[in-house]
């Protein structure tokens, strides 16, 4: 570390809105804040955030020195590993006053997610695939986020085709986050907004390598940007999760309507007794078609709750949301009484991973069960589309690690990005569990903190892939 560890070579550019950029290295503060410096990294669900340390000591001057506007760009940027570590908009900068002549800002950041969190879409997408929705609703958005598909040199992955999907006045960002669960079906879809404003949308099949190595036994002195030490001493835990193990999946949508036909069976039908005079209908009713008593067309009237019934013959809805049909007198006993009505039934869908069943097999024969209503969901493909996400993603415990890294680790990884673990204190499951792992694993969090001079320290977690 130090003494043998160069010092990382840091820049920190900041520009605020309308004007152009200014470095403000020499006033970054690692440690020793009232607010301490660190990146917070999740894969596919949020934008990353930052906050960074500004000092301002100005004795011997007329007044402060710094002033930072709210909804500056801000850019951080390590020379040493030729790579932008944070890019994005200062979302509420804080002054913090220390002293007569000494003030520190804690400028709390969001990355360029910050636009799409800002920015409200809406449209029906009818047989188009995901990738393609993506790219109209973040043209639509018109936010300075950037989106092109990966043959056509952007960053967005080839995704399922959606019978339809429909988004009613919610946040770009909202959107690419359901369109990344409706992706899932076989492999988990995640995505971030980058440095330069563009759009990465991709499944863990295609996360692109930090080139980063993460082990136990690191070789070489002197830091490296390609391999991080793990510091051990309770640091390092490698979980077998059990709790989150869901190998059935039961998905609810939205209410689909289910027009009658006159010309084919009724679609409820009863034989009076002479005495009855009320009949549980066993659908939500929403229209209608045709009555018939013994074979001759009646009218009816449908009464939605609450109003008054009037009529022979009424389709009433009471207290509780059950529709009936209402007689004013009882129809004579043997007469049949058919109806056809409109009626709504809720999309259902389930997916059972059975692999995992028989894996995990025990008194409950090894099933996991799940439910999950989302009235955003419109079709059956589309919540059956939802069900294998979540079986994909669920179906067997997931294998995390969570380790620090030492700070003579110069290099970069981000959330969404690959890691190779190699260390020989971790039984390996995939070889009969013998001791010893060497495999690609996926971050999916990354808690970045500081350390004197600018160097740091990564708490990450990543599962295996």
């Amino acid at each position: 570390m130090p003494g043998t560890t160069p010092f990382p070579s840091l820049q920190l550019l900041i520009t605020p809105p309308g004007g152009s950029a200014t470095d403000y290295s020499r006033y970054m503060t690692y440690s020793g804040g009232y607010q301490e410096m660190g990146i917070s990294q999740n894969f596919g669900r949020q934008g990353d955030t930052a906050t960074i340390t500004l000092t301002d000591d100005w004795q011997f001057q007329a007044h402060p020195t710094l002033f930072i506007p709210v909804l500056s760009q801000v850019q951080l940027i390590d020379h040493t590993a030729a790579l932008t570590l944070f890019a994005g908009v200062v979302t509420n900068p804080t002054l913090i006053v220390d002293g007569p002549n000494r003030n520190e800002w804690a400028l709390q950041c969001t990355d360029y997610t910050f636009y799409a969190d800002n920015a409200i879409v809406q449209g029906t997408f009818k047989g188009l695939s995901i990738d393609q929705i993506i790219l109209d609703l973040t043209a639509q958005a018109n936010c300075g986020i950037s989106a092109a598909k990966i043959a056509n040199g952007g960053f967005v992955s080839p995704a399922p085709v959606l019978t339809e999907v429909n988004f009613n006045w919610v946040t770009l960002s909202s959107a690419w986050k359901t369109l990344a669960q409706l992706a899932s079906s076989s492999t988990p879809y995640g995505w971030y907004v980058d440095e330069n404003r563009s759009l990465h949308f991709f499944d863990s099949s295609r996360a692109v390598s930090s080139g980063v190595t993460v082990t136990t036994n690191p070789t070489g002195t002197g830091g490296s940007t390609t391999q991080a030490h793990v510091l051990l001493g309770g640091s390092m835990t490698y979980e077998f999760d059990g709790t989150t193990i869901r190998n059935r999946i039961i998905v609810q949508g939205a209410n689909q309507t289910v027009p009658t036909d006159v010309h084919k069976a009724a679609t409820d039908t009863w034989r009076a007794d002479g005495t009855q005079t009320s009949w549980a209908l066993r659908y939500t009713v929403t229209d209608v078609s045709r009555l018939t008593v013994n074979g001759v067309t009646t009218s009816v009237t449908l009464v939605n709750a609450g109003a008054t019934a009037s009529g022979a013959w009424t389709v009433q809805q009471n207290s509780i949301g059950q529709w009936f049909l209402i007689a004013a007198t009882a129809p004579t006993s043997g007469q049949i009484i058919r109806i056809w009505y409109s009626y709504q039934i809720p999309i259902v869908a389930q997916s059972n991973d059975f692999a995992s069943q028989v894996q995990y097999n025990g008194p409950n024969n090894g099933v996991y069960t799940e439910y999950i209503n989302d009235t955003s969901l419109t079709t059956t493909s589309m919540a059956l589309s939802r069900a294998q996400r979540e079986r994909t993603e669920y179906a067997f415990a997931a294998e995390r690690i969570t380790v620090t890294t030492g700070e003579d680790f110069l290099g970069w990884m981000r959330a969404g990005q690959t890691l190779q673990l190699v260390s020989g204190l971790i039984p390996d499951t995939q070889n009969s569990n013998n001791w010893g792992i060497n495999d690609v694993f996926l971050c999916i969090s990354n808690q970045i903190s500081w350390q004197g001079n600018g160097y740091r320290r990564m708490n990450l977690s990543a599962v295996r892939i």
